[in-house]
């Protein structure tokens, strides 16, 4: 029954099949259409080694191709305008299908490319026009301001020479009313540039006339609408004053070197007064067609808005469907196409359904036909998941996709890492954000699903149930540490009294005294001197300790950190112990799942050898730290012993006496234990290669006789093997490699998971510094106000430090542990993920590229 159970679809793979598909040719498109709907299989390109280009229905793709750059304009020109682009779903998904023919989509798209491109050309055309009348307007009114400022410019007479080398304006407009009272002549032109240009135009007209020029300018009150991509720009009319027909040149290049509109502006107040009532009432005329112009498109694109992802989608799915149908071979003479496709084992009944409806549907008189063949590939990975074990299944992915039927770790992992995130990240309040944060995200799932978002919002989003778990567990073990905001909370009141030895005579708290002040130093409430401490001792409730985790007086105690350090560190050991066996275990696990007798051969020589020589050091050392918890040695009068000095003495002293035991006999069996540790070296070294060697000469003679096996066992795919030639050298490396790995592994691995202490211990004394320093600092100076920034600061550093780095720390600490600590005792990953061709995963976005 165990066995059926971890053969299940979530403990392993499903079983694949390789099947072939018959399929006439006028029912090809329903059938792909039909098995898209389904999502159940991987099709095989039986064509690799024909040109993309030569592929029998390379034109219908282009033609998917050249409609969807149609489509992608027919969007741009809708995003332009934002109360339409409103309008827009957000994505593909549950778009109502479309269901026009091909045909008639080409010949609308056409006519609606050709309307919308003439009805741009036409709005760009007026609107340079009308930009064109609105510059010459604001040119006319603002040099007929500046000519009224300057009423001698115009009326000076040209009768007084002046150098064209001295600067012709020292002090400018003091010289310009003597240049004209004196009867020079002076030139100008006038226009309009963008604003942003002027300084740089400015100084530009400086240097190229040596100071001979006088610019005046005035920015437009309006913003001008640059007809080629739509957007508003500021501009500014510009007049400049100069003398002689050089320098009338120079000023023009310069003009149109910065992409300056010069404008023929009247000298004469009359003549520019009849021009712009004339220029104003073109203005009128051409807003009113530029008007009706605009509000033409909108309403052709009005008319796309509700159609146009509906279109989308149904080229997309189009051009998935042709694209897939290139990858089958075509029989001429049978005028059908040849499918082949990885599918699960139990979906086989599915997709005859779907090929029967393909087959009505199209209206072929001949039935499409299913078949299953037998392949010497190895199978892709497909394991059954939900928006629940997704995200799981997707960090064990991160690391490399199970070989096909091996043991899916994701399962365990949905427990196991977010438990070891709350070893490391346990606290009660740290958690309790942490898990709102995450109900925040599960709460609004049905209104991000399917949208693109920010992948910094993504990427929380998809993981948003992984993070749910792991702020439960760091709730959890914050309560074994009695922690919240590094604060210990004294819930079922403490078992220890505060007791203390003066010079005098000593005396202890009573109970309700050290229950309503577990965590700071005590008084003589007799004569009020503060007394120093000396030591804990537990005089109230000696038949049991503290109902759930740590007894909230360690807080503050002068060997908490002591007291901490000694209880994380030995509970890491444990778990990583733990762990490590569970990992050996579904190596196991593996090899039952082996065919042949090399499965007989892994479990003799690799998982009973391993996991002898993990529990005869580490398993061993894990018994010893839960005897020195439950045995109650101060009750004895005697001391607790010292695990670590009981360790190395046996190694260096195998067999001597211990100063202290912590059982009767261990000085006979920590010998034992060590001598079963070593003989498992060999054991994991020397038989494997052997044995494969044997069982390759079998097989050869089998051959030899004729003798074909059907199945391959799984342990050929594991190594490599599995075939002609046979590299006795090779296996042994191989093997030799493995097993140092192992060993070595072992002392590295156990070491690793220290880090579940030192990420806690961090998370812990930071949160406490926090606490102390920025909050509690700021509330007893007695001053509000700093007492609100004060706790402003303290949540800000909580939530920056510790809810996003130190989180994200032991985020991925417990990743690592996970990929190294516990997967390297059995995970091949060698796998491929099935790709089912699927018209939900080519909507969203998600299909993976072949």
């Amino acid at each position: 029954m165990a066995g059926g159970f971890l053969n299940t679809p979530i403990w392993r793979s499903s079983p694949m099949q390789m099947v072939q598909l018959f399929v006439q040719i006028e029912a090809a498109h329903d059938t792909v259409d039909e098995l898209g709907k389904l999502g159940l299989i991987q099709f095989k390109d039986d064509n690799e080694n024909v040109n993309l280009f030569q592929r029998n229905f390379v034109n219908e793709v282009k033609r998917c191709d050249e409609m969807e750059k149609k489509l992608r304009f027919f969007e741009e020109q809708i995003r332009k305008e934002p109360r339409l682009a409103k309008q827009l779903p957000e994505s593909l998904l549950n778009i109502p299908n479309d269901e026009s023919q091909m045909d008639e989509l080409e010949v609308r798209f056409d006519e609606l490319e050709a309307e919308l491109k003439q009805a741009n050309t036409n709005q760009e055309t007026l609107q340079r026009n009308y930009n064109e009348l609105i510059q010459l307007s604001h040119v006319l009114t603002k040099d007929s301001v500046f000519f009224q400022e300057n009423p001698n410019l115009i009326e000076a007479q040209n009768n007084v020479e002046h150098s064209a080398r001295s600067p012709l304006l020292a002090d400018q407009e003091q010289q310009i009313s003597e240049a004209a009272k004196q009867g020079v002549k002076l030139g100008f032109i006038t226009g309009v540039m963008n604003t942003d240009k002027m300084p740089q135009f400015q100084r530009s007209l400086w240097r190229t006339t040596r100071g001979n020029n006088y610019v005046k300018d005035a920015r437009i009150d309006e913003e001008i609408i640059d007809p080629h991509t739509g957007e508003e720009t500021a501009k500014t009319v510009f007049i400049v004053f100069f003398q002689g027909d050089r320098l009338q040149q120079k000023i023009k290049k310069i003009c149109e070197s910065f992409g300056a509109n010069i404008y023929d502006c009247p000298d004469n107040s009359f003549e520019r007064s009849n021009l712009l009532q004339k220029v104003t009432i073109r203005i009128n005329d051409l807003s009113e067609v530029l008007q009706r112009s605009k509000e033409h498109k909108k309403q052709t694109l009005l008319g796309i808005v509700p159609q146009l992802f509906s279109w989308k989608a149904k080229v997309l799915k189009e051009k998935s469907i042709y694209h897939t149908m290139n990858l089958f071979d075509y029989d001429v003479g049978r005028k059908c196409l040849i499918a082949k496709g990885w599918t699960p084992k139990d979906k086989i009944e599915e997709i005859q359904l779907a090929l029967r409806t393909a087959t009505t549907r199209s209206g072929a008189l001949v039935p499409s036909v299913l078949s299953v063949i037998k392949t010497d590939e190895t199978p892709p990975t497909h394991f059954e998941t939900n928006k629940y074990t997704n995200s799981f299944q997707q960090i064990v992915n991160a690391y490399g996709v199970a070989h096909y039927r091996e043991i899916n770790p994701a399962v365990l992992t949905i427990v196991t890492f977010p438990f070891l995130f709350g070893v490391m990240f346990g606290d009660v309040g740290h958690g309790a954000l942490l898990l709102l944060s995450s109900i925040g995200l599960i709460a609004i799932e049905k209104k991000l699903a399917g949208k693109k978002l920010n992948e910094l919002i993504q990427m929380p989003f998809d993981g948003r149930y992984v993070l749910f778990l792991m702020g439960l567990f760091s709730i959890y073990v914050g309560f074994i540490y009695n922690e919240m905001f590094s604060i210990p909370m004294n819930i079922f009141g403490t078992q220890y009294t505060a007791c203390y030895n003066p010079a005098a005579s000593p005396f202890c708290l009573t109970k309700a005294q050290a229950s309503a002040r577990p965590n700071v130093n005590y008084n003589d409430f007799g004569n009020n001197n503060t007394y120093p401490y000396v030591s804990w001792y537990n005089y109230t409730n000696v038949e049991r300790t503290y109902p759930f985790g740590v007894d909230p007086l360690w807080k503050g105690a002068p060997n908490e950190l002591v007291y901490y350090n000694s209880f994380k560190m030995k509970l890491s050991i444990l778990f990583g112990v733990i762990q490590m066996t569970l990992g050996i275990f579904f190596s196991f696990l593996n090899y039952l799942n082996q065919k042949g007798p090399i499965k007989f051969v892994n479990i003799f020589t690799q998982f009973i050898p391993q996991l002898m020589f993990l529990w005869g050091i580490f398993g061993y050392m894990s018994v010893l730290i839960i005897l020195k918890w439950v045995i109650p040695y101060h009750a004895n009068g005697t001391d607790p012993p010292f695990i670590l000095p009981t360790i190395i003495d046996m190694f260096l002293q195998p067999g001597g006496a211990l100063p202290v035991s912590f059982f009767e006999g261990q000085s006979k069996l920590q010998p034992a234990l060590l001598l079963l540790s070593l003989l498992s070296i060999p054991i994991m070294l020397i038989p494997k290669p052997l044995f494969m060697k044997k069982f390759h000469n079998d097989e050869m003679e089998r051959k030899k006789n004729g003798h074909h096996e059907e199945e391959h066992d799984d342990e050929a795919l594991y190594i490599g093997h599995h075939g002609e030639e046979f590299e006795m050298g090779e296996v042994f490396v191989h093997q030799v490699i493995h097993t140092i790995e192992f060993v070595l592994g072992a002392v590295s691995n156990t070491a690793s998971y220290l880090r579940l202490w030192a990420l806690s211990l961090a998370h812990s004394e930071l949160s406490s510094v926090f606490w102390e320093r920025i909050l509690i600092g700021q509330v007893e100076g007695g001053n509000p106000a700093l007492a609100f920034v004060g706790f402003g600061a303290w949540l800000g550093a909580s939530v920056a430090v510790l809810l996003m780095m130190e989180s994200l720390s032991a985020f991925l600490h417990a990743l690592r542990l996970h990929w190294v600590e516990f997967q390297n005792k059995f995970y091949i990953g060698d796998g491929v993920t099935l790709n089912a061709y699927s018209h939900e995963k080519i909507l969203s976005g998600t299909e993976e590229e072949e």
